[in-house]
C-alpha cells in the first residue's frame, strides 16, 4: 500500500519496488544497498532514492511491529515522538509529549490530517509506538 504513494516513479514499477524493499527489510534494512538498487533500476537521484529507501523501510518495519503487537495480544500503544528531524509535525510532537494512547488496530487520530494513522506511516515520520501491556 505504501509503495503506491511514491509519486516520482511510474506506477508500473510498484511491484518491483515492493520486492526490492521487502528484500531489504529481510536482509536487515540495508538502506545503502536499497538506495543503490533504486538508483540503478529507476534512474532517480541518490537523494530521492535515499528518501524512498528510508521511508519505505520505516513503513515496512512499523507494519511488522503492529502485526507482532497484535499477535501477542497487545491492543493499545503509546505514541512516541522520535525527537529527530528538522521540522517535526506539531501534532506528533504533542502526542509524544502527552503519551497519547491509541488502539493498534485503528491507529491514532491525527487532528492535522483528520484521519487515523500509525507511527512511521507519514513521509519522514520517525515516530514509534510503545506497547501497553496490562499489569505492567
Amino acid at each position: 500500500q505504501q509503495v503506491s504513494l511514491i509519486k516520482s516513479i511510474p506506477s508500473r514499477y510498484f511491484t518491483q519496488i515492493e520486492g526490492i524493499v521487502m528484500r531489504s527489510v529481510q536482509n536487515g534494512r540495508d538502506l545503502g544497498q536499497l538506495t543503490t538498487d533504486l538508483q540503478d533500476q529507476f534512474g532517480i537521484t541518490k537523494r530521492r532514492a535515499a528518501f524512498i529507501a528510508r521511508d519505505q523501510n520505516n513503513k515496512a518495519t512499523a507494519s511488522m511491529n503492529r502485526a507482532r503487537q497484535d499477535e501477542i495480544g497487545v491492543t493499545e500503544a503509546i505514541w512516541v515522538h522520535s525527537g529527530g528531524g528538522k521540522h517535526p509535525r506539531p501534532t506528533h510532537l504533542k502526542a509524544g509529549r502527552e503519551k497519547t494512547r491509541y488502539d493498534i488496530k485503528e491507529g491514532w487520530l491525527d487532528p492535522a490530517l483528520g484521519r487515523h494513522i500509525f507511527p512511521g506511516e507519514e513521509p519522514n515520520c520517525r515516530c514509534v509506538s510503545k506497547s501497553i501491556i496490562p499489569g505492567f
